[in-house]
Order: C-alpha cells, then structure tokens, then sequence
C-alpha cells in the first residue's frame, strides 16, 4: 500500500486464476495512479485550535510515530520542535525521526523507556502524538501514570488512518492528515501568529526539569556500561554496536529480547537508521532483511543484528550474500536461547522451561553450532567475540572490509532491559518499573 497508510498488503489469489488468460493486457499502473496525491491536510480551524494548545502548553510533549518517518515528516518535525522548543519522544517505531543526539530528542515511550521520555510525557499537560497508534509496548499496558495520563493530559492526535485516532485514548482534538501537511500547516499558522518567541522562551523551565530526569536516567544505567565480564553484559554489547556505528549506517534488527536493548541503547540520526518489524514481530526478518537493505542502499554500511535462534531460521542467506556479492554484516547475538520466550514460560510455568534453553546433551553447558565456522564455510569471514571491546573491534573490522562478515557475539541472557514503564501479561500480572514509579496527578 502506497497511498493513504502505508504498509505491506497481502492480495489471497485461487492458484487456477493465475494460469487463466486474461483478454485484455495489463495496465500500466502509473498510468492511473502516479498522479494520486494523497497527502491531505488537516481542517484548517483544527491546525489554529493545534496552535491555540502549544503555545498555551506549559508541559508540552510531541510523541512521533512510524507515521512520521513513512510520511517523510522528519524535516518539518524538526523545525516545529526546534521553533516552540518542544521535546520530542518516540515510539519504538518512531525511532529516528529526530536525531537521537538532539537536545530536544528524549529518547523512547516504552515499557522499557527511559525516565525522561516516560515521565516528561506523563507529566505532559498537552501531549501531540503524529503517526502513533499507542500499542501496549508504547503506553505501558495502557496503565495509567506510567506512559501517559490521558486525561488530565490533552491529547492531540493526529493520523493519515482515522480508524487509529482515539482507538485507545481520548483525544483533546483529533486530526486526519498527512503528517507531513499537518506539520507544514502548523509552521505557516505560526507565520501568522504573534508571541511565538515568548512561548519558545517559557519552555526554559520545563526543559531544565526534564534535564534533571536525564541526568537522574544516566546514573542509574551507567554501571551497565562499565562491566567487562564474559559473556558481554546486553547493555554493553548494544552501546558498543551504536558506538561503531557511522551516521550512515542502515541497523536492521531482528525479533527478540536484542531489540528491547537496542531500541533503548542505540542512537539513530536519521529516520532511516533502523530498520524493524515492531508491530508483526516475525523473528528471522532482520537475518534477511539486511540483504534487501544493501540492495536499496549499496553505498550505506548495513548491519542486521539478530538472535541465535532467529539466524538459525534463514542461514542460506550467506549463500546469497556471496552469490550478489553483498557486504552485509551479521551481528549474531547469541544468548544461547529463545530468551524472549525462554523469560515467558518461566513466567507462566512456575519456573520451567521447555525448548527455549539450548544445552549440549551430554555435558549441559550452553550449546550452538559455530556460526562463525558456518560464514567461514560460505566464503564469508567469521569471527567469535566474547568481550566488549572486541565486539566494538570486530564490527569496526567488518565496516572497513566492505564484504560480507559475520560476528558471533556470546552475550548474556539473564538480564531484561529496564525502564520507566510497566507490562502487564495476563495471568501474569504487572511488572514493576526499574526506575521511578507511578505518577499520580
């Protein structure tokens, strides 16, 4: 689907109808719809009430969505936030839509989010959410106080898909449009408007206090970087992949618990920096999604960071990685399990665990086959790493070669990124957050 919301379509045809001639020939697509524009904007009197809000904000927060960085949003985002000075959090999603790096950027909404992001956004007296639909990773369960208070926090909502607009919280004022126009709107009704500046100078205030929950968020997770131990601690392992990273790069990551610590630990610079399938969730698309990275992008360096079990399921893309001369690189993060479903049987079964566990049969240590053996075998270069730095040495070894190459990374299990945030599972019931705790207006 390329108009409207974009996204992958699945067309259901009987196998018969395909082997049918048809009488006429088939048209030419762009010949009905190249011309189709569908960046529709906003009522006019809803962009005056948008402005009406912010500028009267005293907390206010932009959350930005997939809908932003598909609907090419990123520069208009940009200079809203940087003209009212308005932080900008994201869901997983969404990540990239502003430079991470940002002095306005305040990092994830999550479960697992860190302090400044959650709580700035459930403090947030006015909350503009683009391109988000509010899933239950983004809003905490929908628990109130831990992502969002909505209400007493107003929330401004605005989406291309009208179906998602108050799907899962009530809104302040809700908008159809393109993101893009909506944003584009907003900044010429600022045009028009006077004390704009006086309203972007009165965030002075709110900005130092969520200063504070930064810096806070910092000492709690700093020790997480120290540890040198073996097998390489998570939070490590993924600040030494972002580390190496050039501005560049396309991260492709796969499905499981490395994604949680990637999207808290790693800083993307552009919307295009980090690939994922956060809402289907189908374990093995990162193994192979590089490939179609490289191919879009031959010039960018193109690293999939994937789980053991996740790389097990597609292996023969080393064979294409060679056969197209690719120079993909492949991250295995091998925890010696399928530790997101590993965390959940024990969870729901007192304790237990069945399958999840990988152990060698005879000895009970934890067991792999040698992924860096299985490159090797396919004419790709494979090294094994099993300390910080020689992880953050061998992706810097893989970026200069420019050739396929695969690094097989023996990182921790036991450990779940935390945050700010809750879950709730059924049967289960809530966690708690690791930092902070519930904000009770």
């Amino acid at each position: 689907m390329v108009t409207g919301r974009p996204g992958p379509v699945v067309l259901d045809v009987p196998f018969d109808i395909f082997k049918e001639a048809a009488a006429e020939e088939t048209p030419r697509p762009e010949e009905w719809n190249a011309n189709i524009s569908c960046r529709c904007g906003a009522d006019p009197d809803g962009v005056s009430k948008v402005v009406d809000m912010l500028l009267a904000a005293e907390r206010p927060v932009i959350l930005v969505g997939q809908g932003v960085k598909y609907g090419g949003a990123a520069t208009d985002l940009l200079k809203l936030a940087e003209r009212l000075r308005l932080p900008v959090a994201w869901s997983a999603s969404g990540t990239g839509a502003i430079d991470a790096h940002h002095p306005l950027a305040l990092g994830l909404v999550a479960r697992n989010g860190p302090y400044q992001a959650n709580h700035a956004a459930r403090t947030a007296d006015v909350l503009l959410a683009l391109g988000v639909r509010f899933d239950d990773r983004t809003s905490s369960s929908w628990l109130p106080g831990y992502s969002f208070t909505i209400p007493p926090t107003k929330l401004i909502h605005v989406d291309i898909d009208p179906d998602e607009i108050a799907r899962n919280y009530p809104v302040a004022l809700g908008l159809m449009a393109d993101v893009r126009t909506f944003l584009q709107q907003v900044l010429a009704e600022l045009d028009c408007r006077v004390g704009v500046s006086d309203a972007a100078a009165s965030r002075a205030k709110w900005l130092a206090t969520i200063d504070g929950y930064r810096r806070e968020w910092k000492a709690f997770i700093a020790p997480g970087f120290a540890g040198d131990a073996s097998p390489i601690h998570p939070q490590r392992a993924a600040h030494e992949i972002d580390k190496v990273l050039p501005e560049d790069a396309i991260l492709v990551s796969d499905i499981g618990v490395h994604h949680n610590w990637l999207i808290q630990f790693c800083h993307p610079q552009r919307p295009d920096s980090l690939i994922g399938s956060m809402g289907f969730g189908p374990m093995g698309f990162g193994v192979a999604g590089v490939l179609g990275a490289q191919f879009a992008a031959p010039e960018r360096p193109c690293v999939s960071v994937c789980g053991d079990g996740a790389f097990l399921m597609h292996a023969s893309v080393l064979g294409t990685a060679v056969e197209y001369d690719l120079p993909v690189i492949w991250v295995v993060w091998n925890n010696f399990a399928y530790a997101s479903i590993r965390g959940l049987q024990r969870g729901y079964l007192d304790g237990r665990e069945l399958a999840t566990d990988f152990r060698h049969p005879h000895t009970g240590a934890p067991y792999n086959p040698d992924f860096a053996a299985m490159a090797r075998s396919a004419g790709i270069e494979g090294v094994n790493v099993d300390r910080p730095a020689d992880l953050s040495d061998a992706l810097r070894t893989a970026l200069a070669s420019r050739r396929p190459y695969l690094i097989n990374a023996n990182i921790g299990a036991d450990t779940n990124p935390g945050g700010a945030g809750v879950w709730e599972l059924p049967g289960l019931g809530q966690s708690q957050p690791a930092f902070g705790g519930r904000y009770r207006p």
